[in-house]
Order: structure tokens, then C-alpha cells, then sequence
């Protein structure tokens, strides 16, 4: 184990350096999904489409909910929830799903979205994948956006999108995966940390674990003290080595608030994913293990983490 922790610790620490002159970066918020499988039909899956609104009607969902073309397992499909889901459906091609409908355990996958047609919306994205700060008025560092939604996300998937999906489809309650990239990751780890039993595996990629300066970690830490969860958990975090020197800052960023952000990526260490799992694997009932994706920057890491996540979705 320390052989490995150092080894990881090292492609981690490189990746810390390498954000260091972009540690602002935000992808490209103007662009659109257009036409992806969902629209174009498949011989291994077919596409359902569900909208929900949040409960104070402020907020609209599109989900697409994609089903192998196969009879169902007697105790039915495992599901993948993903969230960011026009950016995660736009990353998968014909050739991807038909692999996972040869391999036998096909999951369903549940692509969860605003419903418009950005392929990441920032501003919906910052409120709904964050939870309550415990400090300050619940603005984002940067870019003055509201954050503090996790909670109310949460609700709406478990009582809307997850009967919504089981009405269409017998699913495996004991294999219920939820994916997230980024302030995704960041929220994927909040579920687990607060709710551990909304779901029986989550894949957390590149999280943000600096947001709030690791308020986060204090979400792990009330986890841990449990010592044991009340029914079995997996996770799989990944993150990449490649760093974030192709990327740019967000424009005319508030310098104040670019300050406060610089002092919340440095309070994580950059070899923090190394350290939770060793920590999360004291857990009685908590599988829990880190895969790095060599070389591959914060961004390519959503598209590059997806063929992992739903074997992990779909594995007995």
C-alpha cells in the first residue's frame, strides 16, 4: 500500500503543478450538444426521454434514459445515473454501448440534464452539484454564481427521476451507480458522505475537492465516524495526471474572488484522492479505490472515465 501510495502520490503532485497556472479553468459554456445517439437510434439500446421540474419550478430537467435491447435479468438492469448528461451522452459512440450490450450486463444509463441544449451549464451546475456552504453567502468564488442546491438535486433524483426510470424498466435495486465529473465528482462524494444509502456504488471523477476550501473533507469525516455504513457501498474515484495548461481562465473574473479561489484549491492537498481512499478503506462496509487516468487533463477525463464506470455500474 505505501508503495502504491507514493506512486500515485508522485502522477498526482505533477498534476497539482501543472494546474497551478490555470487553476481557474472552465469549459467552453457556449457550447451546444448537437444531434448525439439519443437522436439517431441504436441496435443495442433505445432512448426514452423524461422532464421533470424542481420543486419550486425555477429549475427544468431533461433526462434521457437509454435501455438495452435485451430481456432483463431477473433482477433487472443495474442503472448508471449520470449527471452533466448532454456532455456524458456526447461522449459516447455507437461502439461503446454495443460493448456493454455484447458484454452481458448492460446497465441502464440515465443521462440527467438541463433541459436545454448546452452541452455544460454552468450556472445550473454550480447550485445543483454543490451543497450549503457552511460560510459566506453561497456565491461562487469566481464567477458569482449561487451554489447550495445538492440537497434539493438529491431529492428530485430519488423521488422523480429514479421512479421515473424504474416505471420504464425493472431495474437491480442493489446496483444503483451514480457518475460525476468535476462539481459532479464534488457531489457524487456529498451523497455518499450524507446519504450513503441513496445509492449502492458512485464514481466520483477529478471532484472538486478544493470547493469551499475541502468542505468536503469535514462531509467525510462526519461519514468515518459512523465506522460502518448500514448497508454495502462502493466507490471508484479517478482522476487525471495530464493537468490543465490547455485550458484558459474564466473572463473577467472578479480579482477578489479569483483570490479567494486560489485559496481554496490550496488548502487540498494535491495528493488528497490518494488519502480518502486510504482513509474511506477503514470504513466496515465501504469498498473504496482510486484509478488515475495517465495523462489526461481535468477535462478529458469525463469522456475517458465513462467505458470504467459502466463496467463498474454493471459488474455483479
Amino acid at each position: 500500500m505505501r508503495a502504491l501510495r507514493w506512486r500515485l502520490c508522485g502522477a498526482l503532485l505533477v498534476a497539482g503543478w501543472m494546474m497551478v497556472g490555470a487553476a481557474f479553468a472552465q469549459p467552453d459554456l457556449s457550447r451546444k450538444t448537437g444531434p448525439t445517439l439519443a437522436d439517431t437510434g441504436l441496435k443495442a439500446y433505445a432512448f426514452h426521454t423524461l422532464k421533470f421540474d424542481s420543486e419550486d419550478g425555477r429549475r427544468h430537467y431533461r433526462v434521457r434514459v437509454a435501455v438495452p435491447k435485451m430481456q432483463a435479468p431477473q433482477a433487472g438492469f443495474p442503472a448508471l445515473y449520470l449527471l452533466d448528461g448532454n456532455a456524458a451522452l456526447m461522449e459516447l459512440d455507437e461502439a461503446a454501448l454495443q460493448r456493454q450490450r455484447d458484454g452481458g450486463r448492460p446497465p441502464v444509463l440515465v443521462f440527467i440534464a438541463t433541459d436545454n441544449d448546452l452541452r455544460i451549464d454552468g450556472d445550473a451546475r454550480a447550485f445543483d452539484y454543490t451543497p450549503r456552504p457552511l460560510a459566506g453567502a453561497g456565491r461562487d468564488d469566481a464567477l458569482g454564481r449561487k451554489n447550495g442546491g445538492a440537497d434539493a438535486f438529491l431529492t428530485l433524483i430519488r423521488t422523480r427521476v429514479q421512479p421515473g426510470v424504474a416505471a420504464l424498466v425493472k431495474l437491480d435495486a442493489a446496483r444503483q451507480t451514480l457518475w460525476g465529473h468535476s462539481y459532479g465528482g464534488l457531489f457524487v462524494l456529498h451523497v455518499l458522505f450524507t446519504q450513503p444509502q441513496a445509492f449502492s456504488r458512485y464514481v466520483a471523477v477529478d471532484a472538486s475537492l478544493w470547493w469551499e476550501q475541502g468542505q468536503i473533507l469535514g462531509e467525510e469525516r462526519g461519514l468515518l465516524k459512523r465506522k460502518a455504513l448500514s448497508a454495502p457501498a462502493s466507490l471508484l474515484l479517478m482522476t487525471g495526471s495530464g493537468g490543465e495548461a490547455s485550458r484558459s481562465g474564466p473572463p473577467a473574473a472578479d480579482p477578489k474572488r479569483v483570490q479567494t479561489m486560489q485559496a481554496a484549491r490550496g488548502a487540498v492537498s494535491a495528493d488528497e484522492p490518494v488519502r480518502m481512499i486510504e482513509r474511506l478503506s477503514q470504513l466496515s462496509g465501504l469498498q473504496a479505490r482510486l484509478q488515475v487516468l495517465p495523462d489526461l487533463s481535468h477535462g478529458q477525463t469525463l469522456g475517458a472515465s465513462l467505458p470504467a464506470a459502466m463496467d463498474f455500474a454493471g459488474a455483479p
